[in-house]
């Protein structure tokens, strides 16, 4: 049986300080059968220079830049549509993983030809606090048990693990139109699957995740309440959906509807959370304050 060629998709804005790194540990894979993609959202840095270096030496690599920047949900998905083999992964720029880490995952969709998504072992890198493993282990006890597992002890970088990549076209086609907000929205991609139990466990492949802090990213923090309730309302609307279109009835359509509804809040805002932040924005406009 011949190997099935997987596309890795990375998408990128002003990545120079790590894409070389990234780009050597994709191309020292021992699984040689890759096609790698490269979304460049328009970098102002010396991201083009260096990528085009390497597409130069190694014909797995196709650059793609954009000429305007098309924020992160867009070029994601671009990455998705430009792929032509029937299997898929997207890669952060300034993430890393094991040299066997595409060959395990394809090892495991071929120990379970039913499932949508190959998740690996999470490994995370944070400067303020310690390192953190987190194993993806074979589901164990009934359906919903199952599912709850896969919901809420699932790690958001299983996200970069491996798709079928019609599977995947489909989950975006729907989420991109119901919940068209980066925040949460990996969790929400794989949620059709985690529901269906579609999920091929490796264990053994191991994905580096490094959490950088930038300044950039500090205007994150400030979200207006009514955002985090419309956020919320079309989680739980598009979480609904995915019951409904998965088959579930009766008992258990109630019973996983139960289990979604805090799993919400969980990916994307607790109501204690957002009373709370109501609360200080109210105050802080009576102060005169920005928010």
């Amino acid at each position: 049986m011949s190997e099935p060629c997987v596309t890795i998709g990375i998408p990128i804005y002003n990545a120079e300080d790590m894409i070389a790194e990234c780009l050597d540990c994709l191309l020292n894979q021992t699984y040689r059968n890759i096609r790698v993609i490269i979304s460049d959202n328009a970098s102002t840095d010396g991201t083009q220079a260096i990528v085009e270096r390497y597409a130069a030496t190694d014909d797995r690599i196709t650059y793609l830049r954009r000429p305007e920047n098309v924020g992160p949900v867009k070029n994601f998905r671009g990455l998705v549509d430009a792929a032509q083999t029937p299997l898929f992964l997207w890669r952060a720029h300034d993430d890393l993983s094991s040299a066997d880490y595409v060959e395990r995952l394809v090892e495991a969709f071929n120990r379970k030809p039913d499932a949508l998504l190959a998740v690996p072992t999470v490994m995370t890198y944070r400067s303020d606090r310690p390192d953190a493993v987190a194993r993806p282990r074979e589901l164990r006890g009934s359906q919903l048990r199952q599912i709850s597992d896969l919901l809420y002890k699932s790690h958001a970088s299983w996200f970069y693990g491996m798709w079928r990549t019609e599977a995947l076209r489909e989950i975006l086609d729907y989420v991109n139109r119901a919940y068209p907000d980066p925040w949460g929205s990996d969790h929400l991609v794989m949620y059709p699957v985690f529901i269906r139990r579609a999920v091929a466990m490796a264990p053994e492949a191991q994905f580096s995740q490094r959490v950088i802090w930038k300044e950039a990213n500090r205007s994150m923090r400030i979200v207006p309440a009514m955002h985090l309730i419309r956020l919320r309302r079309a989680y739980w609307k598009a979480c609904l959906h995915n019951i409904d279109e998965a088959g579930f009835r009766g008992i258990r359509r109630l019973a996983l509807r139960g289990i979604t509804f805090f799993y919400v809040g969980k990916r994307v805002a607790r109501v204690g959370k957002i009373t709370r932040v109501a609360i200080r924005q109210v105050a802080a406009l009576f102060k005169g304050d920005r928010v």
